[in-house]
C-alpha cells in the first residue's frame, strides 16, 4: 500500500453518529488509543469497520453493559454498514460493535 492510499478523499467526510457501543469492547479501544496507537476511539472505530469484510451477529454477553456514545464515522463506513443491515437483518449498533470485536480479536 502506498502512503497516498491511507489519505482519505474530500467526500468521505466524517459524521457524527451515536450508537450503544459494549462498554468491554470500547474499553479495548480505549486502550490501544492510549497505549498502542497514535489514533483517537473513533480513528480505531473507523479502520475495524474499514477491515470489517463478512457481517455477523455479535451478540452481547448477559452481564456485559452498554453506554450510549458519540462517535465520529466516515460517510463510507456508514454507507458500508448501512447496506450490510439492510441485507442482513442486522442492527447498524450490532454491527459496528461485530466489528470493533473483530479488529480486537485480531
Amino acid at each position: 500500500m502506498l502512503a497516498r492510499e491511507r489519505l482519505y478523499l474530500q467526500g468521505n467526510h466524517i459524521k457524527q453518529k451515536s450508537i450503544n457501543i459494549d462498554d468491554n469492547l470500547y474499553e479495548g479501544v480505549k486502550r490501544l488509543s492510549l497505549e498502542v496507537y497514535d489514533a483517537n476511539i473513533s480513528d480505531i472505530i473507523n479502520i475495524a469497520i474499514e477491515e470489517y469484510k463478512e457481517p455477523k451477529f455479535y451478540g452481547r454477553k448477559e452481564l456485559d453493559t452498554v453506554t450510549y456514545r458519540n462517535i465520529r464515522l466516515r460517510k463510507d463506513n456508514i454507507d458500508k454498514l448501512e447496506i450490510f443491515s439492510k441485507n442482513t437483518g442486522i442492527s447498524f449498533t450490532r454491527l459496528v460493535n461485530s466489528a470493533i470485536k473483530e479488529f480486537l480479536d485480531n
